[in-house]
């Protein structure tokens, strides 16, 4: 028989092995249903199944009966390989298998200041101790750290052990137990078998403290965390915390994102079945939409508040619940060019062009419309604005739905906008009918708005895809001037939008305010410049769309502190800057 490298104990193929050993005839979508997976990944694990000799399959009539092949080799680790019976044997004790959370160190529980080398240099971000206490008690708990340094003689193992003990010793005192801290202390040229991605360490928990890896998550703020669980069933949940915003762009889009641990630790709680809790709020979220109802929902820009495009009555709801005026008009997404054809009455060859670029994505176009587009959609305009989200949770919401859905952010109008869920409950919390957390908005603004309607293509308003990209597709491009009068061709025009609660003012220069008190001071990159007030951060390199990433974030927290005023710095005009200072200038106190 053939080994199916790197099983381990109850991972989906096994879950699947045991149902089938007592029920040999059982159809896939019931299978899907028992393991709360999609029946797509139970034909795929199936066919593994067959092809490594783990199960054999014949056809009776219209019924498959599946035979086990008891006595065939499963490796688990490194070392340690098991029959299937004996695998089999295991998983019907496996409630004595806990969940875990395996985290990152550097830049998930402390702040990421290189080779950390002394315990004086260990600072906690502020929701580590209390994010922990959430699941301490449900979930154990573990590190996995890359600590490469040591490898390059920039630190020592002993180094390493004693910035450990601190931590583990501060996180004891506060009621957290770290069941065991794992370290690999080499460098990627070695081509060691413990450094993430690859899962030795999990593996070692999993079968030191009976582990249900399928049942756990990984958080950590580099791609290597997230794919570290991949192959055994734990969901890797990736922070923009630390190098996190820098490197989201690595990151498989379907990878959720959170801005800070308290976050990934909140989805956790709502989110105990991961995929299939995911998936049930999905459902809901398309029931809704059908039913005439409004659904919340996460793109890759921000959240936005769903319904029916084609249903007036529903889209209505929207304008009504954001408190928006009815001469703004709304996107309607699609989840494919075929959704989109109904709804305009001409496809230039520059549309083609441009979704196939960047759809689906963070672009806007807008198209002379369909008699079949209510007007409340394109506030009573000749025009539609039409885009395709690549986040997946909103492509599977509009294709489950069968139908476009408007959806302008989900917020009040005229307010910050939400790149959470929780942001959206924070603002519009019973003017919804159901919410989907799809975690953070990878990019973090709006999309842009590109008009195709006339000879000459016009920027509306500045997102998540650069002037610069779409020139490099179709030539030259108008800006388009801000307009005073209330006739707009595109959501986002009006000259005062995503206001927080505290004043706000942009600066080029924010120095001059360094010696003011009760200010935050809002900086694009790291300054050595010592300021009196509060000061954030969009960027630890300089990056425009790590600033974008966390704009609306941190003008959120800004406003939790109830200060009287926020500086915030103006980005180089160019690239993501553009949307970033768009965005801000809007949001400036008049």
């Amino acid at each position: 028989m053939g080994k199916l490298n790197s099983w381990r104990i109850l991972t989906n193929h096994a879950r699947i092995l045991l149902y089938l050993l007592n029920n040999p005839t059982a159809r896939v979508r019931i299978i899907a249903e028992k393991l709360g997976i999609t029946e797509r990944a139970v034909h795929k694990i199936l066919s593994e199944l067959e092809q490594e000799g783990y199960l054999t399959r014949r056809r009776e009539g219209r019924r498959n009966i599946y035979h086990l092949n008891l006595s065939s080799a499963v490796t688990i680790d490194h070392d340690h390989e098991l029959t299937v019976r004996e695998l089999l044997k295991r998983l019907k004790h496996q409630d004595d298998y806990r969940p875990a959370v395996f985290l990152d160190r550097d830049g998930t529980l402390i702040e990421d200041e290189g080779y950390i080398s002394s315990p004086d240099d260990i600072h906690l971000f502020p929701e580590t101790i209390s994010s922990l206490q959430k699941i301490a008690n449900d979930y154990d708990l573990f590190v996995v750290t890359n600590q490469s340094g040591i490898a390059k003689g920039l630190i020592t193992t002993e180094e390493v052990d004693a910035v450990n003990k601190a931590l583990d010793s501060q996180l004891k005192e506060a009621g957290i137990e770290i069941r065991r801290w794992y370290v690999c202390p080499h460098d990627r040229e070695d081509h060691c078998d413990c450094m993430k991605p690859k899962p030795r360490f999990m593996l070692e928990a999993s079968n030191e403290f009976r582990i249900d890896l399928s049942r756990s998550f990984v958080i950590g703020d580099h791609p290597h965390d997230v794919l570290m669980g991949n192959e055994y069933g734990a969901t890797g949940l990736y922070l923009l915390t630390g190098h996190g915003a820098k490197h989201s762009i690595e990151v498989a889009s379907d990878k959720l994102l959170f801005h800070t641990i308290g976050d990934a630790v909140d989805w956790i709680l709502g989110h105990r079945a991961a995929k299939s809790s995911l998936d049930a709020e999905i459902i809901e979220g398309v029931r809704v939409i059908q039913a005439g109802g409004l659904t919340a929902f996460p793109t890759e820009t921000v959240y936005g508040l769903g319904a029916d495009a084609l249903d007036e009555r529903a889209v209505k709801k929207i304008f009504e619940a954001k408190q928006r005026p009815f001469e703004d008009p709304l996107i309607s997404h699609v989840s494919s060019r075929e959704m989109l054809i109904p709804l305009v009455s001409e496809l230039p060859d520059r549309a083609i062009a441009l979704m196939d670029a960047f759809w689906p994505g963070p672009l806007t176009l807008v198209f002379k419309k369909s008699d079949k587009v209510p007007a409340a959609v394109t506030a009573g305009n000749p025009t539609v604005a039409i885009r395709m989200p690549s986040h997946p949770v909103a492509l599977e919401l509009i294709r489950r739905s069968g139908r476009p859905v408007a959806a302008p952010s989900a917020n009040t109008f005229g307010k910050t906008s939400p790149t959470t869920a929780q942001h959206v409950i924070d603002q519009l919390e019973g003017r919804f009918d159901a919410i989907i957390d799809g975690g953070a908005c990878r990019v973090g603004v709006e999309s842009t708005v590109l008009s195709l309607v006339g000879d000459t293509a016009i920027l509306l308003r500045p997102g998540g895809i650069t002037i610069e990209e779409l020139e490099g597709v179709i030539g030259p491009i108008t800006v388009n001037a801000p307009k005073k009068e209330l006739v707009f061709d595109s959501p986002g025009m009006f000259p005062s939008h995503y206001a927080p609660k505290t004043p706000m003012i942009m600066v080029d220069d924010p120095t001059i305010y360094a010696h003011e008190t009760h200010i935050a001071v809002m900086l694009f990159q790291p300054s050595e410049v010592d300021y009196a007030g509060e000061v954030f951060l969009l960027s630890n390199d300089g990056d425009p769309s790590a600033a974008a990433a966390r704009l609306y974030e941190t003008m959120r927290r800004i406003d939790r502190l109830n200060l009287r005023l926020i500086v915030a710095e103006r980005l180089p005009e160019t690239g993501m800057g553009v949307a970033v200072n768009d965005r801000m200038s809007r949001a400036a106190t008049p």
